[in-house]
């Protein structure tokens, strides 16, 4: 019986490295590619640039407010060689709103640019796994404005947006992406009351944008 305890032993001795060796061992893993579906969402820092004119005076003032944001994002990219491109739609949400005192006849305005949305072209160049990029296109935003005194009026700013960004693979379906994108909207003009009480608005957004994406 000794015999026999000390031979399984020694039997166990030789195949535990064996079968820890086949544990340890790295599972083989598939090459990153860009290509195909994606989705995600981002967090960022918005500086909005306001500019708001009262034409019957000929007078105007400007206004930054700085905003939190938050959003989610999905596109699809295609990719030849190292070369990546594709088109991008978002959505999301700033939650400032700023409050005015100077404004050229009504005195006080509130005014903010809450929901947003995007569709965007991305073109970008794969560097060892990472993805640089640039992106274009257009977007839109809720614009939100209220005279103190006056009717409040809203209305849909239309413009173009602008951006550069990185994005990061974390594992085989994980990235992480860092971008900045600067949105212009055209003028926007409301008449607050029947006596020809008329505001023009315009507006530019800056965004420094944090994400973390799936790619599927």
């Amino acid at each position: 019986m000794k015999s026999l305890l000390l031979a399984s032993a020694f039997a166990v001795a030789l195949c535990c490295p064996a079968m820890a060796a086949d544990i340890l061992e790295p599972a083989a893993t598939t090459e990153w590619t860009w290509q195909g579906f994606y989705a995600g969402a981002f967090g960022a820092g918005t500086l909005e640039h306001y500019k708001i004119r009262e034409p019957n005076i000929g007078a105007d003032v400007t206004h930054n407010v700085g905003s939190p944001t938050i959003g989610g994002f999905a596109g699809y990219n295609f990719q030849s060689g190292n070369i990546v491109y594709g088109v991008e739609g978002e959505l999301g949400y700033r939650f400032k709103k700023g409050h005015f005192h100077d404004v050229p006849g009504p005195g006080d305005v509130d005014q903010s640019l809450g929901l947003f949305g995007s569709v965007k072209g991305r073109v970008g160049m794969e560097m060892g796994g990472v993805l640089p990029y640039l992106t274009a296109g257009v977007t839109a935003s809720q614009l939100k404005t209220h005279p103190i005194g006056f009717a409040e009026r809203n209305g849909t700013a239309v413009g173009g947006i602008v951006g550069a960004g990185v994005d990061v693979p974390l594992t085989h379906n994980v990235f992480l992406r860092g971008e900045y994108d600067f949105s212009f909207f055209g003028k926007k003009t409301f008449e607050y009351c029947g006596g020809g009480c008329v505001l023009q608005h315009t507006a530019q957004t800056h965004d420094f944008r944090v994400g973390i994406g799936l790619k599927f």
